[in-house]
This record gives structure tokens, C-alpha cells and sequence, in this order.
């Protein structure tokens, strides 16, 4: 159990620090006009400011602030789909660029028509969004889809563009309006990192014992566009792990001492939905069907023995993502992989004689993971 505490431990110092470095050097300006300076973080999921100050943490609602200041920038609330955000105007006019934290912007035209998106979250349907709002300026189209990948400096230029065009009617094509569909592309991210798997195993229906092992595993987990409204909740996954347990030493019905150690190679696949997709702490509760490959090598009495086996298993588990203020997330994965059985008997010696080793295993498996 300490290992768990120690992983847990890990994983807030790890999301801590990470988080940290999103601060910046700024001033947030209440509703008094008082003027507080510091190290500074927007977050306009939960319309909160955080400030750090003489080593101290200030938490700032929106309602009770006028500003704030990061680098050189001024932050002021906008309202935006019924909802407030905070951010800094770019760009003015018929169309009004804002940037809000890291790489989230808003356009939002005269009619209060607009988006709101991530320009590395949303990369492949920006142009189709761009599109839309634009569809009055016909000779900006071409600009928009050759623009490649978009960034602030392209952004800007393209919304001064639009600002200043000669307006007509546009219909936009069948193709244009897929892309702004974020549900008819496939979301999907990779992640890997660390993982402790702790074992409950008997031998010979004799001995049990629990075991530790370390690891690391790496999956990919995709939501395609077919899910519809469950995008983005819904994902169905493939992971590959490997395991590696020292040597255990067990008692076994010949009263010969027996010890070895495993190496144990896992693949498997299964579906995982994830709560409060939109939030920073996301929880997901899945299961799946795997496949293991366990390598064993060690001793009964004076005889040395290698040998290896394979079985399939069930893998329910549930988690916690924690999302980044860059896009990516943190996540801490409780997994059980439900009990199979290695048939390693042998015979050995002039006389053949029988050594019955037979190894149930459970395990349950903790894994820290960086998706990217």
C-alpha cells in the first residue's frame, strides 16, 4: 500500500508543478482600482484568477475584478454565449479577435455571432469555422484554406482582412461545413508513463503471496467522429505494458523452497467514458479484454527452471484526468486484471520426475500517465 501513497504523492507534485509553470509575471486591478502584482494565471474555465505572491496563493472571482495584466497584455471581461471570459483584444471591428489563455481565442462579430477554440485543440477545423463566420467575404476563402497551420500572427491577419472587405453574399460548400463539424473529425491522443502493478499470487493452490512490480506502458485512446454526441466522452482505447516483479520466494506442496521472478508483456483493448469532459478534473470509468505473456525464471530446490506462458484477462478501471493549462492532461489509472492461471509444470531428472507448478495471478495496476 505505501507504493500507492507514494504514486499518489507523485502524481499531485508532478500536476503541481507542471500547473506552476503556467504562471506568469502580471497585476490583476479589482473593482476598487487596487492594484495587485504577482505571478499570474487565468482560468476562465472556473472564472477565476489565481495570483502568487510572497509565496502565497490568492484566489480572484471574475466579479471582483476589473483586470488583469499579463505581460504587457490587459485582460478585461468579455461577454461572450451568455457567459464571461476574460481577454485581450487583438484585433477590432465588424469581427473582434480575443485572446483568453494559452492558445484559446474567441471571434466574436457585430451580430454576436462568433466561435470560440484552441488553435491546437481545434487545428483541423479552424479554416471550416473561420469559413462560416466569414461567409459574407468571398476573397478571404482562398487565404483561409491555404493558411496552413494557423497561428496568432496568421489569426490576426486574416480577421483585419475580413474587417476590411467588400461584403457580398456567400453560401458556404458541403465540404466547408463538415469542417466545422468537430463531430465528424476523430479525436484522439497517445499517452504513456509509469505503472506499479501489485500481485496476489498462488502456487499449487498452496502458497500465496503478493508481489510488486514496475513498468511502463504506453496506449493511444481515440474518440471517432461516428460517436456523434458522445465525442469526446466516449473512447475506445489499445494499451501495451511491461511489467517486470523481482524474485518471491513461495512454499509449495513438496515443502521445496521456490523462488522466481516474472516478466510480464500486456496488450489490451477497451472502452473508457470520461466525465465532465469540458472540466479541468476529468473522471472516466472503463473496462477491456487483454492478453498477457509472462516470462518466468527461477528455482525449485537445486533445479533452475525458465519457462513462460499466456492467457487472456479483464481489465475493469477507472480514473482521473487532470487537464493542463497547455491542452494535454495528467492522469492516475486504478486497473484490475481479473485472475488467470500458468500451467509451468515439468519433469526433471533420470527418473522424469513430476514438479507441478501451477500459478494463479490477479493483479491490481496503477499507472501515471502523460497524454500528448
Amino acid at each position: 500500500m505505501k507504493n500507492i501513497y507514494y504514486i499518489l504523492i507523485a502524481f499531485i507534485f508532478t500536476s503541481s508543478t507542471i500547473n506552476a509553470q503556467f504562471f506568469q509575471n502580471g497585476s490583476i486591478t479589482n473593482n476598487n482600482n487596487q492594484i495587485t502584482e504577482g505571478r499570474v494565471l487565468i482560468d476562465n474555465s472556473d472564472k477565476k484568477v489565481f495570483i502568487k505572491t510572497d509565496g502565497k496563493t490568492q484566489t480572484n472571482n471574475f466579479n471582483s475584478i476589473l483586470s488583469v495584466t499579463v505581460n504587457s497584455r490587459i485582460y478585461s471581461k468579455i461577454e461572450f454565449e451568455n457567459e464571461l471570459f476574460l481577454g485581450y483584444e487583438l484585433v477590432s471591428g465588424k469581427a473582434t479577435l480575443y485572446h483568453l489563455t494559452a492558445k484559446d481565442y474567441i471571434i466574436i462579430k457585430n451580430n454576436e455571432e462568433g466561435k470560440g477554440f484552441n488553435l491546437e485543440e481545434n487545428k483541423a477545423q479552424i479554416p471550416g469555422i473561420l469559413a462560416l463566420l466569414f461567409n459574407n467575404c468571398n476573397s478571404i476563402r482562398d487565404a483561409i484554406h491555404k493558411s496552413g497551420t494557423i497561428n496568432e500572427r496568421i489569426l490576426r491577419d486574416l480577421v483585419s482582412d475580413y474587417n476590411n472587405c467588400n461584403y457580398s453574399d456567400y453560401t458556404p460548400t458541403e465540404n466547408e461545413m463538415k469542417n466545422t463539424n468537430i463531430h465528424n473529425t476523430d479525436v484522439y491522443r497517445f499517452y504513456g508513463g509509469f505503472q506499479t502493478g501489485f500481485n496476489n499470487t498462488t502456487v499449487n493452490d498452496f502458497d500465496a503471496n503478493n508481489t510488486t512490480g514496475f513498468g511502463l506502458g504506453l496506449g493511444l485512446a481515440a474518440s471517432p467522429g461516428f460517436t456523434g454526441n458522445l465525442q469526446g466522452n466516449l473512447y475506445f482505447d489499445f494499451d501495451v505494458s511491461m511489467i517486470f516483479t523481482g524474485d518471491t520466494n513461495f512454499n509449495n506442496h513438496l515443502e521445496q523452497p521456490l523462488n522466481y521472478n516474472v516478466n510480464s508483456f500486456r496488450f489490451s483493448i477497451g472502452m473508457e467514458y470520461l466525465f465532465n469532459k469540458e472540466g479541468v478534473l476529468q473522471p472516466f470509468l472503463g473496462i477491456g479484454y487483454g492478453y498477457t505473456s509472462d516470462y518466468y525464471n527461477g528455482t525449485i530446490g537445486t533445479i533452475d527452471f525458465k519457462d513462460h506462458d499466456q492467457n487472456y484477462f479483464f481489465i475493469p478501471k477507472a480514473g482521473l484526468l487532470y487537464k493542463l493549462n497547455n491542452g494535454k492532461h495528467i492522469g492516475l489509472t486504478v486497473s484490475y486484471i481479473s485472475e488467470y492461471e500458468n500451467d509451468l509444470s515439468f519433469r526433471f531428472g533420470e527418473e522424469l520426475t513430476y514438479y507441478p507448478l501451477v500459478i494463479e495471478t490477479s493483479a491490481i495496476n496503477v499507472g501515471l500517465n502523460y497524454y500528448f
